[in-house]
């Protein structure tokens, strides 16, 4: 009994031993299917927030692209992808319609290629040196004439040229030029080439760019100043010949390159030079004329800076004897691609202000009274024009004026060897009440002074005329007077007087004595050649 005791104590212990064991061991050695449950909701948890992620980025996407803008990127890069294939296909179409039309357009595309990426080139006939231009044109039955470096825009290798074609024409007296006298029939562009297939150090190609057929003006329009009365030679509307090529230098307009080509018409045993203004524009290589010129006074055309704007003006001088007369040109802009300048010249015609001041500062200019002209206009421009009423065109209008007034003021207070040609200067500057003291007190010149008078063919009359609208001065209708008398007699001369409105008798008696001055010279004159004719009778 005593054993089973023990033995049930024993094992008492031991269950509880092992309990305790068990209870040590359990936080070590935790249950598996608990862990699995754990783990199992972890996983859960994880993969709801996952979605909870994909579902926000996936509605944000679909907010982005609900946006308008968003919608119209996607269409214009649609648009712009179309158009962009569209533009390619039809760039090819133009380039395989060019080369066909045009096989040498080869030479300009390869151009535009850098030289690494050029291709070879083989026999075009285009492609020639100078010595083979100036064959060809040899062959052509012309001949070349100085050839002129052009810039060239394509390329840094070399220069184009400008080369003229000349033919032999017959030599008249009056077209003066070098033996044997050549014509300039036209005007060609040769642009430099630089191919794959040139070898270094050999001479430069050129291919043809532009050509510009040149004809000279018409015979009548040159001559035109120089006919003193319409019954004289008017001339023919034949073209006179080109003979000569010449490059602007110095100050010149910037854009682009200038050439004058001229030629000469003797008349009155005078040189009348005549010619076109000619404009490259090497961008385009495009030659272009510009202007038709000639010069009364015998000068060849300049670019000088006249109205102050910073770039120069063609000046070309009309001038006869000491009437100044200058056309003056300006660069303007216009609408044409090729070459987007013109030449405009400063006209008085056009009246840029409507007051009435301006416009008979106009009126005395357009008739050679230019210091007159530019007193009332300078005053205009100080005192009563509003500068932001002063335009360009007035301010060219205004240099011009100036430009010929300093010259006309210079001429009139000079020193003149002969009363007459004081006189002539005083008139043609305005100074009536100077010119009329120098007529009165040289009796002995009364005679030159009234042949002068005789001899005008209008300049004269119309600037008394035109002072005469503008202010009815005293002196200046006396010289209108004089002029009267001296060329259709006192009787015509003291009618016209009379219809001068607000001529009193005192002034009418004036110029009664001024007549007598005159009259009194004719008549002196008149005896001493009728006394000649007898002397040369009785010898």
């Amino acid at each position: 009994m005593k054993k089973k005791i023990d033995n049930s104590k024993v094992s008492y212990s031991q269950r509880k031993s092992l309990k305790a064991v068990k209870r040590v061991e359990k936080p070590y050695y935790p249950r598996t299917t608990k862990t699995s449950q754990i783990s199992r909701i972890t996983s859960t948890a994880k993969s709801r927030r996952s979605r909870r992620r994909t579902s926000q980025s996936q509605k944000l996407s679909l907010k982005l692209l609900s946006l308008p803008w968003r919608k119209w990127m996607i269409e214009w890069i649609g648009i712009s992808l179309l158009f962009g294939g569209s533009s390619l296909m039809a760039v090819g179409a133009w380039l395989s319609v060019k080369l066909i039309s045009d096989p040498n357009a080869i030479v300009s595309f390869n151009q535009i290629l850098p030289q690494w990426t050029q291709f070879y080139i083989s026999e075009n006939k285009s492609l020639k040196t100078l010595e083979q231009i100036k064959s060809n044109i040899k062959e052509e039955g012309f001949r070349a004439g100085k050839t002129f470096p052009l810039p060239n825009t394509t390329t840094d290798y070399g220069s184009d040229i400008l080369v003229p074609v000349m033919k032999q024409i017959e030599s008249r007296a009056s077209l003066p030029c070098e033996t044997p006298c050549r014509e300039v029939v036209e005007l060609r562009v040769y642009q430099s080439v630089l191919s794959v297939n040139q070898r270094e150090g050999s001479k430069p190609y050129f291919r043809l760019v532009n050509t510009l057929p040149l004809q000279g003006p018409a015979e009548s329009f040159v001559i035109a100043s120089t006919i003193e009365s319409a019954a004289g030679p008017q001339g023919s509307n034949q073209p006179l010949p080109i003979t000569t090529v010449r490059q602007f230098q110095g100050k010149v307009p910037a854009t682009g390159v200038w050439f004058t080509v001229t030629g000469q018409r003797l008349q009155n045993n005078k040189a009348i030079p005549y010619g076109q203004i000619i404009n490259y524009n090497p961008t385009k290589n495009y030659l272009s004329s510009m202007l038709e010129w000639k010069s009364a006074a015998g000068q060849a055309p300049i670019w000088q800076e006249m109205t102050g704007g910073g770039d120069p003006e063609l000046v070309v001088e009309q001038t006869v004897g000491l009437d100044p007369d200058f056309d003056i040109y300006s660069i303007q802009p216009r609408k044409f691609i090729l070459n987007p300048i013109e030449l405009e010249k400063i006209s008085l015609d056009e009246t840029p202000i409507g007051d009435g001041y301006y416009k008979d500062a106009l009126r005395l200019a357009r008739n050679g009274l230019w210091s007159p002209a530019f007193a009332l206009i300078q005053s205009l421009r100080e005192n009563l024009i509003n500068e932001s009423e002063w335009s360009e065109k007035a301010q060219a209008q205004f240099d011009l004026i100036k430009f010929h007034a300093n010259i006309t003021e210079a001429q009139a207070i000079a020193s003149w060897a002969s009363p007459s040609q004081k006189v002539l200067a005083g008139l043609i500057d305005g100074r009536w009440q100077e010119s009329l003291n120098v007529f009165e007190n040289n009796l002995s010149s009364t005679y030159d002074i009234a042949k002068l008078l005789q001899n005008d063919s209008g300049r004269l009359r119309n600037r008394v005329d035109a002072a005469l609208r503008v202010d009815r001065e005293i002196n200046a209708i006396a010289w209108g007077t004089l002029i009267v008398a001296s060329q259709k007699g006192r009787r015509r001369a003291m009618s016209w007087l009379n219809r001068q409105p607000q001529t009193s008798e005192e002034t009418k008696e004036k110029i009664r004595k001024l007549l007598d001055q005159l009259d009194a010279a004719f008549a002196e004159k008149e005896n001493i050649q009728k006394q000649k004719v007898r002397r040369g009778g009785l010898l």
